[in-house]
């Protein structure tokens, strides 16, 4: 749909015109089905470098994250990035053993399901700790990414993974890992006697508390625990009426609650002077970071563009889009590779001219605001576009945006939103809306409403944009009077 705007403020027109050079474009590739020699329009395009910074927001919740992840990985840019898990352990509905049954053993069944960090050697150990907890996991408080729990001083055990063998990623193995046998044949002896820790599973937490994964001090990478592979196994032997023993097994699997713990060590870093506290930052060396596990955003001012715009009097707006195109020579190898998609929020100063911004995003109407963007879709939505009438903000349907891998850039659509920007769709005396300030928040992938479910939180990709790789281009006509 293309928009027939209207704007008339001359003494911005005066400023601006002589600042922003207009150049013509092949109507084809804008789309338009016309002859341009016929002097009914003139098309334009129009190329602008987005002002952007950058901004650590305060931390999020982790809680009921359903992510087990450990390790840790370090690059010159980000630092150290480090991740543990706690989580509860459940218990199944089943008959305890016979009263002759013998304790064996105690083991871990563990897997990965993918890793983050630097590329692994082949045959390259690595190390992750199983603790039990020492104290039992708060099942009514909201666990954020900097919480922990105490530990039991001596590792329950330890998964010494290899996680590349002949240049394949061994993310379908399988590791079994002898556990501590005196906490095994505790738990053993409790089971057989049907002790009342194993008939609920409150009543198991309170006992056994929990499990923490925590790297072991020489990991280059985080992995992603594979949660329907991991178990706790106690194996015993019981006697058949003839008297040979057979081999049993109790198998206990991760339970759903749980939080995970992950920070950043950017001491010497390019940012290492950035605070947590939502307040613009600019590093001095001409690159835009974001590290969305830790919240690391980049904040880009779009009212560049309002500017522009109202150095024209009457335009169709056609197309726009927000254009990131990465450096190749900031990528961090095989298994710290750029987002698969990013995520644009609009926002606001918590007081006017303060610079310190608020997130999650939410007006006074509890309207938000969210765009999806890179090789999946680009999505501007509200989330009362169901009630009639529509209110100011009602962006229509998604529209698809993919990243180009032989430019390396993310193209974020932003029609719509312009195009309704400039027809006064979003605009309401009574209630202004965020999004007339220009301010947007570029996020690898991540939720506005559930920020701990997100995959890519937890394995906190960074990704590192020169400055003058942010641009916003416009195409347009002009309609000649």
């Amino acid at each position: 749909m293309n928009l027939l705007v209207k704007k008339l403020r001359p003494l911005a027109a005066v400023l601006f015109s002589a600042l922003l050079a207009i150049s013509c474009e092949d109507p084809g590739r804008i789309g338009l089905l016309i002859n341009a020699d016929n002097g009914v329009i003139s098309t334009h395009y129009q190329d602008v470098v987005i002002p952007t910074s950058m901004v650590q927001f305060e931390i999020r919740k982790t809680t009921n994250s359903r992510i087990l992840q450990a390790g840790q990985y370090f690059t010159p840019d980000y630092g150290r990035v480090t991740t543990k898990t706690y989580t509860q352990i459940g218990i199944p509905t089943v008959d305890p053993p016979v009263a002759a049954s013998v304790y064996t053993s105690f083991e871990m069944s563990i897997s990965f399901t993918s890793l983050n960090g630097s590329t692994p050697f082949n045959n390259e150990v690595q190390t992750i700790e199983v603790y039990q907890l020492a104290q039992e996991i708060d099942t009514t408080y909201d666990y954020n990414r900097l919480d922990e729990l105490g530990l039991n001083p001596i590792p329950l055990g330890t998964w010494n993974v290899i996680p590349m063998i002949e240049d394949t990623l061994r993310s379908d193995s399988v590791y079994v890992i002898a556990l501590d046998d005196v906490v095994g044949q505790d738990l053993f002896e409790k089971f057989k006697a049907g002790d009342p820790v194993f008939v609920d599973n409150g009543a198991f937490a309170a006992y056994f508390k929990g499990l923490a994964f925590v790297p072991g001090g020489n990991n280059v990478d985080i992995f992603q625990i594979d949660n329907n592979e991991f178990k706790l196994t106690i194996n015993y032997t019981e006697q058949n009426s003839d008297g040979t023993d057979i081999e049993r097994s109790y198998d206990q699997r991760i339970r759903t609650f749980g939080f995970y713990h992950l920070d950043a060590d950017i001491t010497g870093t390019p940012f290492s002077s950035i605070s947590p506290d939502n307040t613009d930052f600019d590093s001095n060396d001409g690159y835009r970071y974001l590290q969305y596990g830790t919240m690391m955003a980049i904040r880009a001012d779009i009212s560049s563009i309002y500017l522009l715009m109202d150095t024209l009097e009457n335009i169709i707006i056609n197309k726009a889009e927000l254009s990131l195109a990465l450096d190749p020579i900031k990528e961090y190898g095989d298994y710290l590779k750029p987002p698969p998609f990013l995520e644009v929020y609009f926002t606001k100063e918590s007081a006017p001219g303060s610079q310190i911004w608020e997130w999650p995003i939410i007006d006074d109407v509890g309207r938000y605001d969210t765009t999806q963007v890179g090789v999946n879709f680009v999505m501007l939505q509200d989330e009362q576009v169901s009630t009639p009438p529509p209110p100011p903000g009602v962006y229509s349907v998604p529209a698809l945006s993919y990243l180009d891998p032989e430019t390396n850039r993310y193209g974020i659509n932003l029609s719509w939103f312009l195009q309704n920007q400039y027809g006064g769709g979003f605009h309401d005396e009574s209630e202004p809306y965020i999004e007339e300030t220009g301010q947007i928040f570029i996020f690898g992938e991540s939720n506005v409403l559930i920020p701990q479910r997100t995959n890519t939180q937890a394995l906190a990709t960074p990704m590192t944009i020169h400055q003058d790789s942010i641009r916003l281009r416009i195409y347009y006509t002009i309609p000649i009077q």
